[in-house]
C-alpha cells in the first residue's frame, strides 16, 4: 500500500505528459493538413520594453505561399498582398493614407519588419507549431509538456497546454561571414527581434561583421502556453515567454479552413483597395 501511494503520483504525471504529447502531436498534424486559412488575429508583442497591439484579418494559402492582410489597428485600412514569385517577390502595400499610392516592399526588409517580431511568412499556425516541434525534438522529453485541463475560450472547449523549458538561458554566438540577425535567427530557431533586443547596435537586415560575439537566448522560449480547440486541434491562443516575461501573444478568432479561392489573393478583388 505504501509503495502504491508513492508510485501513484509518478504514474499519474507520466500519463498526464503522454496525454499532453498526444494533443500536441494532433495539433502538429492539424496544422500540417491545412491548405488555406483565414482568421482575425489579435497580437501583442514586446517591442522596446512595451507590449504593442495589432489587429488584422489574414487570408493565407499554404503552398504556394500567398497572403492577404487587412489591418484594423493600429492603421485602419492598411492592406498587404504577397504572392510567391510575383511582383519581384515583394509585398504590394496599400497604406490607405497620404500620398494614397501603393508601394512594393521586401517582406523581410527593414521597413516591413520595423518594431515587430515576425514577417508575413510567419503568419498563421505553422511557424509557432514548428518552433514547438523543434524544441520537443531538441530536448527529447515529453515531461516538458503539461496538460492543465479544459478551459472555455471564445465559446469553445480548449485544451490548455504549457511547455516549460528549464534549459532556457542566455548564451553567446560568434558570427560567420555574411550573416544577419534574420539569417542567424533562422539558423538557431530563434526570433530575430530577440537578437536585436539583446544586441541593440544591430539592425534588421544589415550584414554583421564576421567574428562578432552576440548575446542570444539558447532557445526561442522559456515557456509557451497553448489553447488548442478540443474538436479541431487548431490553436485559439498562444503565448510565448522569455527571461523577461511575456514576449508575444497571438489570439485567433473566426478561423475558417480550406475555403479560400484565387480571388482572395488577387489585387483585382473588388473588396480590396489596391
Amino acid at each position: 500500500m505504501f509503495f502504491f501511494c508513492l508510485c501513484s503520483p509518478f504514474i499519474s504525471s507520466i500519463m498526464h505528459a503522454q496525454d499532453a504529447m498526444t494533443i500536441t502531436q494532433k495539433f502538429f498534424a492539424s496544422v500540417k493538413s491545412l491548405q488555406t486559412l483565414s482568421y482575425t488575429g489579435d497580437l501583442k508583442e514586446r517591442v522596446k520594453g512595451k507590449m504593442i497591439s495589432e489587429k488584422d484579418v489574414f487570408k493565407i494559402n499554404i503552398n504556394p505561399f500567398k497572403i492577404y492582410v487587412y489591418q484594423y489597428a493600429p492603421k485602419l485600412g492598411l492592406e498587404c498582398l504577397y504572392l510567391t514569385g510575383q511582383n519581384g517577390n515583394k509585398s504590394k502595400i496599400n497604406p490607405n493614407t497620404f500620398p494614397w499610392v501603393n508601394v512594393s516592399l521586401s517582406p523581410e526588409g527593414d521597413i516591413s519588419l520595423a518594431d515587430r517580431h515576425h514577417s508575413i511568412f510567419d503568419a498563421g499556425f505553422a511557424y509557432t507549431a514548428s518552433i514547438l516541434e523543434y524544441l520537443l525534438k531538441k530536448y527529447q522529453t515529453p515531461k516538458l509538456m503539461t496538460l492543465n485541463g479544459l478551459v472555455k475560450m471564445q465559446g469553445a472547449d480548449c485544451y490548455y497546454l504549457t511547455f516549460a523549458n528549464p534549459s532556457y538561458q542566455m548564451t553567446t554566438y560568434t558570427t560567420l561571414a555574411n550573416e544577419t540577425s534574420l539569417s542567424i535567427a533562422k539558423k538557431l530557431h530563434l526570433n530575430f527581434y530577440s537578437i536585436l533586443e539583446n544586441n541593440p547596435k544591430l539592425n534588421i537586415s544589415g550584414t554583421i561583421k564576421t567574428g562578432t560575439v552576440l548575446t542570444v537566448p539558447s532557445d526561442y522560449a522559456s515557456k509557451m502556453e497553448l489553447y488548442i480547440q478540443k474538436d479541431k486541434f487548431y490553436p485559439t491562443c498562444m503565448r510565448v515567454y522569455d527571461s523577461k516575461g511575456l514576449y508575444e501573444e497571438y489570439t485567433f478568432n473566426d478561423v475558417v479552413i480550406n475555403t479560400l479561392k484565387d480571388i482572395d489573393f488577387s489585387a483585382d478583388n473588388p473588396k480590396y483597395g489596391f
